[in-house]
């Protein structure tokens, strides 16, 4: 059965760049439905493979929460998003007194309310003088910043946009947090991306470095910050959305490629972890939440044929590569294989040794390494000043860089070699037909953390 998937791949692989000659769409056609039948005979195709995760739901203490948010004032930015506005819905059921909206879009395809309670204000985090017009206007007490630029691929493409939204903005929401006497708490919604070691792709990138910049303002500030970390977002998920419209409306369906796999949660899920957050935060350190249980992930191809066998039609599948935002190779020493039985794709090797779990065994609380005030201030210095799109990547991923190099010095090197060891054994290399190469510039940065010490005797041998 493994061969007959590598034929129908490699071949559909061949066909995809000619799909518009009609010789080729045929082929790929009876090609789309062999694979279909196999994956039929398996029984992958009989219900929507991420049912399960639609109906995944955490634990939500709403005795708890509500004494921390009772007659407090919520300030939600983003709050006309997906999870913003879910988020906005869920916190009029608590005894909140007022919750302002700070957003940008005025055209939002999401509704809130109507509840008395609930405050819009249109402006851009981007802009300074507005976040903090309207903190020093409201004086909130409780702040969930879920505003961001969300999409990798328009990422790379728009690199000022999304650094000046995700990293900068994020500047002018904890700045306004600190000048603001009446906030107690922060919460930012981050993603599963920021727990790669090292990224050069921009989203990813943005993400890791705010969360090193609410780590910073936890220890010198004095509100308490937390974070969450989400995955794959079904409910406004940008590839099931594509799958499900090129199925229909298409004459084809693009997939990146086969065997690429996302792990996802609901909005539900998104929500609960930021109100949970709420009883985790703590004075001196930002602690971040995922959730515990994400199940297997689903293969973008499975949900690809699901989608056409529904539809009825007859459209093949394309293999179009993996697009800009999407490139970086998975990193084997990214999860911690010392406890196979607990894996989970949204927290490091450093991360997971923090961990500890809620009372209903549901979420994982943990916390990120912390790197040096003044090399993140410097990053942040440099980035306000940068302009054009190709020097502001440049800045996010030298700044990005130097941070990380910082927080390595300050982890322990034992999880180093671990790190190594479980990412870069021949045997895995070739398994996954990779090389030390293809995991960027993190490899380097973890060897050179080890130089001069005894553990570096340990793995100089990967370094290939």
């Amino acid at each position: 059965m493994e061969t007959k998937y590598t034929e129908i791949y490699k071949r559909i692989w061949e066909l995809s760049p000619r799909f518009k000659c009609a010789d080729a769409y045929d082929e790929l056609n009876r090609l789309t439905k062999e694979l279909i039948h196999i994956y039929d005979l398996q029984g992958r195709l009989t219900d929507d493979p991420f049912n399960s995760t639609r109906e995944r739901k955490l634990s939500q203490p709403h005795e708890r929460i509500n004494e921390v948010l009772a007659g407090s004032t919520c300030l939600v930015t983003g709050g006309l998003g997906c999870v913003g506005s879910h988020l906005v819905n869920e916190l009029v059921k608590f005894d909140v007194s007022r919750i302002i909206i700070l957003d940008k879009n005025k055209n939002s395809s999401y509704s809130v309310g109507p509840d008395p309670s609930i405050e819009i204000v249109y402006g851009d985090i981007r802009d300074a003088q507005i976040v903090h017009d309207t903190f020093t206007k409201y004086k909130p007490h409780f702040v969930f910043h879920t505003a961001a630029q969300r999409d990798p691929g328009y990422a790379e493409t728009h690199i000022a946009e999304t650094v000046t939204t995700n990293v900068l903005g994020t500047v002018n929401i904890v700045k306004a947090c600190e000048y603001t006497g009446s906030v107690k708490q922060c919460i930012f919604s981050s993603t599963g991306k920021a727990s790669r070691y090292f990224s050069e792709e921009v989203y990813a990138a943005t993400k890791k470095f705010c969360e090193n910049i609410l780590d910073l303002y936890s220890k010198l500030g004095r509100v308490k910050y937390g974070m969450v970390r989400f995955t794959h977002m079904l409910d406004n998920s940008l590839m099931n959305e594509q799958l499900r419209i090129h199925s229909e409306f298409e004459n084809h369906v693009g997939v990146h490629s086969p065997g690429k796999y996302v792990t996802a949660q609901n909005k539900n899920e998104a929500v609960s972890l930021m109100l949970n957050a709420l009883l985790y935060t703590e004075s001196g350190q930002v602690n971040f939440l995922i959730v515990k249980n994400l199940e297997w992930p689903v293969e973008s191809l499975e949900m690809a044929l699901y989608y056409i066998k529904k539809t009825r039609r007859n459209i093949p599948v394309v293999f179009i590569g993996n697009p800009l935002g999407y490139t970086e190779k998975f990193f084997r020493g990214q999860m911690d294989w010392s406890n196979p039985c607990e894996l989970n794709l949204l927290i490091n090797v450093y991360e997971n040794k923090f961990r500890k779990v809620n009372e209903d065994d549901d979420i994982v609380i943990s916390h990120i390494c912390s790197s040096g005030q003044k090399v993140i201030e410097k990053a942040i210095c440099k980035l306000e000043r940068v302009k054009g799109e190709v020097e502001t990547k440049m800045v996010l991923i030298d700044g990005l860089k130097e941070i990380v190099k910082s927080s390595l010095q300050q982890v322990n090197k034992k999880n180093t070699v671990d790190i190594l060891n479980w990412g870069l054994q021949q045997k895995f290399l070739e398994l996954e037909n990779a090389k030390v190469s293809d995991f960027g510039a993190i490899i380097p940065m973890m060897f050179g953390s080890l130089e001069g010490s005894a553990h570096f005797e340990k793995v100089k041998d990967l370094k290939g």
